[in-house]
């Protein structure tokens, strides 16, 4: 674009308004349908599961181990996703966080989302499982 004086005049483009980042995040409720169950794994000790579902798809869940400490049930450690991914939290009993959103896998924004959540309960509940009592071990060493 040329000016009055005959010189060519540069736009710079403006970089201030920046498109947001899209993060997957699951449908509502409704029209997601959410579960909640224990698993027991000893008699002090359990997992709870929540689940959303959607068009048969698990669409959000957390896999949350808890133990029971003078009859109240505290939770030391969780697979889940939000913000976007699949990860892990462990806390010591101190209170202290060992891991805080422990990377397991992305989610992808848009259409295959829906069957990398689905695709990751499986997984986290297996881990959740086998892992439960070094889990138990942690929480009480604190590291």
């Amino acid at each position: 674009m040329a000016n009055n004086s005959g010189k060519r005049r540069s736009r710079v483009a403006d970089m201030a308004g920046k498109p947001a980042v899209q993060v997957y995040t699951p449908p509502g409720i409704p029209p997601a349908e959410e579960t909640t169950f224990p698993i027991e794994l000893s008699e002090n000790d359990r997992l709870v599961v929540r689940l959303r579902t959607y068009r048969k798809k698990i669409v959000d869940f957390a896999v949350m181990q808890e133990t029971l400490v003078a009859g109240e049930w505290e939770q030391l450690a969780r697979i889940d996703c939000c913000r976007g991914t699949v990860h892990r939290h462990l806390v010591s009993q101190s209170g202290e966080t060992l891991l805080d959103h422990d990377l397991i896998c992305d989610i992808p924004y848009g259409e295959k989302s829906w069957e990398v959540v689905d695709d990751s309960y499986e997984g986290a509940l297996d881990e959740m499982e086998e892992r439960w009592e070094d889990n138990l071990r942690r929480w009480r060493r604190g590291r």
